[in-house]
């Protein structure tokens, strides 16, 4: 799987002369440590997206518009990136619908979960800028992935509400928050922290070191 290429979704962001796509330049590093190649997403037809590669990195970001599972909008419009949520959905449909494996980091398991019919808690407290335990469910791919209990970091502030249909549990902070799910069918994993900041060598914001976790796109590939 050293040839395997994966798709990591951006951000718009204006720019001086034009609209700008970012991303952290550690989810490409992260997943250069366990063999595979990262590539930002710029545009393009999902479902040949999907063709081309091996999975799909949703990557961190700012709030998905509520108007996606049925809520108002209170906030200005330019606290939203209405763009990146239309693409990002349409790239889960073409992934899903190939059965390629797809990793959902913080915003990404929020548009997952909004993808499969569920809702977010807009605002939860004590969650941005910390450290927090986590317990995951035993017999899971996030287990087997991550470990039972581990500190995690926190860059959140809305969080899995109602889960999405045919989407299960993996892993809760301790105050209850979801901090993980899997789909019950696809190769689908989302978790809440940011396991490209927990990386040995790379970037340690807590001990526990997810390095593993991104094999799942290994793990989960489509046997050819």
């Amino acid at each position: 799987m050293q040839n395997s290429v994966i798709l990591i979704t951006t951000g718009v962001v204006s720019g001086t002369r034009s609209a700008q796509r970012k991303t952290s330049v550690l989810y490409g590093a992260a997943l250069s440590r366990v063999g595979l190649t990262g590539v930002l997403y710029t545009g393009g037809d999902p479902h040949f997206l999907a063709q081309c590669f091996d999975g799909l990195l949703l990557s961190g970001g700012g709030d998905l518009s509520p108007a996606l599972y049925g809520r108002p909008i209170t906030q200005p419009a330019s606290a939203f990136d209405f763009e990146r949520d239309t693409q990002e959905l349409a790239l889960i449909h073409a992934f899903c619908s190939v059965s390629k494996p797809i990793l959902g980091i913080c915003r990404g398991i929020q548009a997952l979960n909004v993808f499969f019919g569920g809702t977010l808690f807009e605002d939860i407290p004590n969650h941005d800028a910390t450290t927090h335990t986590i317990t995951t469910a035993p017999e899971t791919n996030t287990a087997a992935l991550v470990g039972t209990h581990f500190q995690a970091n926190s860059y959140h502030h809305q969080a899995v509400d109602r889960l999405g249909d045919h989407l299960c549990a993996t892993a809760w902070a301790s105050d209850g928050t979801l901090e993980a799910l899997e789909h019950d069918s696809l190769p689908v994993l989302g978790v809440q922290w940011h396991p490209e900041r927990m990386t040995a060598g790379l970037c340690a914001d807590t001990p526990a070191d997810h390095t593993p976790l991104f094999t799942y796109f290994t793990k989960r590939m489509p046997k050819s």
